[in-house]
């Protein structure tokens, strides 16, 4: 199955079809059955992914996949999907997601002698596991992997004086309902086995292959990552947190680059300490995603290159400057569409602020600062910019989730 030969307006085209057709006979005369799982969602209308998928193909190809054409599941085609920019859901998103956090505020954790706060070693594995499946890597892991990075976790982030036993974690997050440990014989399963049995057996632990499922989905991986830190984390460094499990992509709504991390080294200095020669360069191969540069101007066009934040307009030789700023990311972890729902018109500045989680727009419509600096100040809409709250909520999530760590207020 050739989905590396869909493109944007494959989909598209796809799209008009089903429209134009209606749901059950596009369904009918390409043989799916309704989607289980995975829908496309575009325009506030929702499509069948396989559906829509294996008629993108035909587009692009001349083949037209069906149902049994495909050799991988819905998440896989809900991936390609999402690559391509869509935005995709789970059918029923908001029953399963609602008892995936349900499941994560309750989890069975142990609370040491003489402290009330529960510890922290299943919190802090679920944010290591969850890292994995943002990376799509695979879902079980051996637990000499697993002791070997999430032992040092638990020292670093755990509670002070805890003692580190990651196969604590291993073994009774399947208390949870979203995790399974496989490779242990079951006479051995009646009680929690010993190191040296996890040493001698080898086994595998992770989430669910349904937990997984829905964590494919950024919004359900983000609402995820909020419920674990407000429930179990309140008092952790966020951003030191998020570096050491590999959720660093966390930190941002976009790509800004973190200062700290530039690559040091420039061009050899004399002894007044003046360069003596070019800025030295280095070959680089990088993967980049190609951007509509004609949403881009849409955008710009229809706020008149007026920051909609503070209302600035920059000029840069002689002309109007402004930069469009997606609301969700599109790189990972976030994998937000590139549509003009998803964009605003933003001055360098607010871009920066935007990006940084420094400000963010509430549910009324005002923008205001996560340090609580800010004098609230609405953002500017024009009628002919449409913009989905659901983007909207995705950022003011990862701005919530950083706003109450130490040190930010």
């Amino acid at each position: 199955m050739g989905l590396g030969d869909i493109r944007y307006d494959h989909v598209i085209a796809a799209t008009e079809e089903f429209r134009r057709l209606g749901r059950d006979t596009f369904l009918q005369t390409y043989g799916f059955g309704r989607a289980r799982s995975y829908e496309i969602v575009l325009d506030g209308l929702r499509y069948d992914s396989k559906a829509i998928a294996g008629v993108a193909h035909g587009y692009a190809t001349g083949d037209f996949l069906r149902a049994a054409d495909f050799s991988g599941g819905a998440a896989t085609v809900a991936r390609c999907l999402r690559e391509l920019g869509f935005v995709v859901e789970t059918g029923e998103p908001s029953r399963d997601r609602a008892a995936l956090l349900a499941c994560l505020r309750k989890l069975k954790v142990s609370r040491g002698p003489g402290t009330p706060a529960p510890s922290r070693h299943q919190p802090l594995s679920l944010l290591w596991a969850i890292s994995r499946a943002a990376d799509e890597r695979p879902r079980l892991t051996p637990w000499p992997t697993f002791r070997d990075e999430v032992g040092p976790l638990l020292v670093e982030f755990g509670l002070p004086n805890a003692k580190a036993t990651p196969e604590y974690p291993f073994w009774h997050l399947q208390g949870s309902g979203l995790w399974e440990v496989r490779g242990i014989p079951a006479e051995l399963t009646k009680k929690m086995p010993n190191t040296r049995t996890f040493n001698e057996h080898h086994p595998q632990a992770g989430f669910t292959a349904e937990t997984a499922d829905l964590l494919r989905d950024p919004v359900t991986r983000l609402d995820a990552i909020a419920t674990i830190c407000e429930t179990y984390l309140e008092d952790v460094d966020r951003q030191a947190l998020f570096a050491r499990t590999g959720l660093s992509g966390y930190t941002t709504a976009g790509g800004l680059l973190n200062p700290s991390g530039e690559e040091s080294g420039g061009a050899a200095m004399d002894e007044h300490g003046r360069a003596t020669g070019p800025a030295p360069r280095r070959e680089a191969t990088r993967s980049v995603i190609v951007r509509d540069e004609a949403l881009a101007r849409k955008v710009k066009e229809l706020e008149d290159n007026r920051c909609q934040i503070c209302g600035t307009t920059l000029r840069h030789l002689n002309r109007p400057y402004s930069q469009a700023a997606h609301i969700r990311g599109l790189g990972s972890p976030h994998h937000g569409p590139d549509e003009l729902q998803n964009l605003l018109c933003l001055c360098a500045n607010c871009h920066v602020l935007f990006d940084g989680l420094e400000i963010y727009v509430d549910s009324d419509g005002l923008v205001r600062g996560t340090r609580g600096d800010r004098a609230p100040r609405p953002l500017r809409r024009d009628p002919r910019h449409p913009v989905d709250e659901a983007h909207i909520a995705y950022h003011r999530t990862l701005c919530d989730l950083h706003a109450r760590t130490p040190g930010a207020g």
